[in-house]
């Protein structure tokens, strides 16, 4: 399937819902249906090539295989060119067979990681994406903010056409709500301010003909748990 490369999903969105609110800085949406994030997220990286990821220990970032490979991360900023810690990355590794990939930072991260799913949502329920992916498309003006946006997960089949199994997230949108190119690696979580759990790292679009506006599809964090455990020691 198409993946989206060199980013992911700033947005997407419950089908049919209205327009997302105004961000805490009174600023209008301005991602695809999304807005600037309203708190400082300490576990999502900006990666250097442009994908995004989610610190999960202080010397580990879980992003999408197919972004390649990254020298550095700044982990723990709203804003991808400034601010929180610069991490450099020394390695990397990849479960075959899979779109996740592991990073390893060279000295451990002063920011929180995230904690990670044990299961997935059950479809019906809220997840939230992050991200500083296109803004509208097909223009794609990129954010130098980072954008979240509130969705619905859905049964995981809604995302079969793109290449999703039984274990993957399947997450809502449509033309006006949508992820799209700028974020791939980044983080689907679920919780409350201040206290979120990672439960999927975005592939890519949840169809064979869709780009930006259409159903979203995540890596599952729950099915690779034991894995990704393995590899990291925590």
């Amino acid at each position: 399937m198409r993946k989206f490369l060199m980013a992911a999903f700033g947005a997407c969105a419950i089908a049919g819902a209205v327009a997302a609110p105004a961000s805490a800085d009174g600023m209008q949406p301005n991602i695809i249906g999304g807005h600037n994030a309203s708190e400082t997220y300490s576990f999502m990286v900006a990666l250097s090539n442009g994908c995004g990821g989610s610190l999960v220990a202080p010397q580990w970032i879980v992003t999408a295989n197919h972004c390649g490979s990254a020298s550095q991360g700044r982990i723990g900023s709203v804003n991808r060119n400034s601010g929180g810690e610069l991490g450099r990355i020394d390695r990397r590794i990849t479960r075959s067979g899979t779109d996740l990939t592991l990073m390893h930072l060279a000295t451990p991260a002063r920011s929180a990681p995230v904690k990670m799913a044990q299961a997935n949502p059950a479809p019906g329920g809220p997840v939230r994406l992050l991200g500083w992916g296109c803004t509208a498309w097909p223009s794609c003006p990129t954010p130098q903010t980072l954008q979240e946006i509130d969705l619905t997960v859905l049964p995981s089949s809604r995302c079969r056409a793109g290449g999703g199994g039984a274990n993957d997230l399947c997450v809502s949108g449509d033309r006006t709500h949508s992820a799209c190119h700028g974020d791939s690696g980044g983080p689907a979580v679920t919780g409350v301010r201040g206290d979120w759990t990672l439960v999927g790292e975005t592939h890519g679009p949840g169809d064979n003909n869709g780009e930006c506006a259409t159903t979203t599809l995540y890596t599952g964090i729950a099915q690779h748990l034991s894995w990704i455990r393995q590899q990291t020691g925590i």
